[in-house]
């Protein structure tokens, strides 16, 4: 099959980004053309705040380019990562009057909410799930707290879904959860245009066994307020000396981590690293946190990491985390936004060796049966061969 990959990229480079190269190199190797078509972060676009409002409801130079890659490459599938918020999800409906077939991985929940996250003022919100007009988002201004962007991204979703864009000319939506499915569905989506498929996460090997990993947690991550900072550091005075927290990260909150190993909390600040060294930190740890404060699109590859690794998982109790950690017994949960809870769930894991053992293995598993290469290339040979047998 010949794929066109396209992505609205971000300012930071984030889970869709190494999920898009992933599955483009998996293609790759299994004899499938891939061809990519990128449109730059708002931030590095160059437009003015109401050139990119016009572009968030329909960008012509991003359709024109899409027509010529179209006319070029001859793709049997057009697969939009995220049209958010310059692409424009115009792009669904040129492909398709060209005769090409659509999918889209919602990474996020922006089809839903024009935040992409359901949360507002540091609490879920689900205000605008649901909702035909999602005034609630511009009264709020959830798209980084501007009026004008919020009103521009709400446009461009309410009109979309008026002419038809999400219900005639997607072929299918790919979610990452049950979850993230249900929420589409609420949102007008028919559930038979949509289809679950989890990440994959290359595999590390076989785990390694708790008396050859080294005394520490490890974090991985954006530093910023929804994925449970302050939480994570808060639960980190609490602890003491051990086990050491280790923080593969970078963002806003950088300075929190940083003051706090300065105050003598038991934190190490590693910064940003490569994803071959996050996976060495992921197989010697004894424990990956978790603390998100948001449902997170899907389990963020981080968990994915952990379960490859065979590493028990300590994760916020939100749905969309911790279902599959509570189903397959991978780790513990805590209540969300809780420090003392996070602090009791680490000492409780690392105090029972057979329990560690036992969720080690299990981790492993789930792995293996769901987050493998192999399976995510046979989900998106399925989906695409649907779509094209519809289109």
């Amino acid at each position: 099959m010949r794929i066109l990959m396209a992505h609205n990229r971000h300012h930071t480079i984030g889970g869709a980004d190494h999920v898009l190269a992933r599955e483009r190199d998996i293609l790759r190797a299994a004899g499938h053309e891939v061809g990519e078509f990128f449109v730059p972060a708002a931030e590095d676009s160059g437009l003015s705040a109401v050139q990119m409002g016009v572009a968030a409801v329909w960008n012509r130079a991003a359709t024109r380019e899409l027509r010529d890659i179209i006319d070029r490459f001859h793709p049997d599938v057009l697969h939009v990562h995220t049209p958010f918020p310059l692409m424009s999800p115009a792009v669904f409906r040129v492909a398709r009057k060209m005769g090409v077939a659509t999918v889209t991985t919602a990474h996020s929940f922006r089809y839903s909410c024009i935040a992409a996250t359901c949360l507002r003022a540091g609490s879920i919100c689900v205000d605008c799930v649901g909702s035909r007009l999602k005034l609630a988002g511009v009264r709020h201004r959830c798209y980084h707290d501007s009026l004008a962007g919020s009103a521009a991204l709400t446009l461009s979703l309410v009109g979309h879904r008026a002419l038809g864009t999400f219900s005639k000319d997607v072929g299918c939506f790919i979610t990452l959860t049950d979850f993230a499915k249900d929420l589409l569905r609420r949102d007008g989506i028919s559930p038979e245009r949509i289809a679950v498929k989890p990440n994959f996460v290359p595999d590390p090997g076989p785990p390694l066994p708790e008396e050859r990993r080294d005394p520490y947690a490890l974090f991985v991550g954006r530093l910023v307020e929804e994925k449970g900072v302050r939480v994570l550091l808060d639960a980190w005075r609490r602890i003491g000396p051990r086990p050491v927290l280790r923080v593969a990260a970078d963002g806003p909150l950088r300075d929190l981590v940083i003051d706090a190993a300065a105050d003598g909390v038991a934190v190490e600040y590693l910064g940003w690293l490569e994803p071959a060294d996050v996976a060495d930190l992921q197989r010697k740890a004894l424990v990956t946190v978790v603390p998100s404060t948001w449902y997170e699109a899907g389990p963020p590859l981080v968990l994915l990491d952990a379960l490859a690794a065979g590493t028990p998982i300590v994760c916020s109790d939100l749905p969309n985390i911790s279902q599959r950690v509570v189903d397959h017994r991978a780790g513990k949960t805590f209540g969300t936004g809780d420090p003392g809870a996070l602090a009791r769930a680490v000492a409780e894991l690392l105090e029972d060796p057979a329990g560690w053992s036992a969720a080690s293995k299990a981790g492993r598993a789930l792995y293996e049966s769901e987050h493998t290469a192999q399976t995510t290339l046979r989900i998106l040979e399925e989906i695409y061969r649907r779509v094209i047998c519809i289109r």
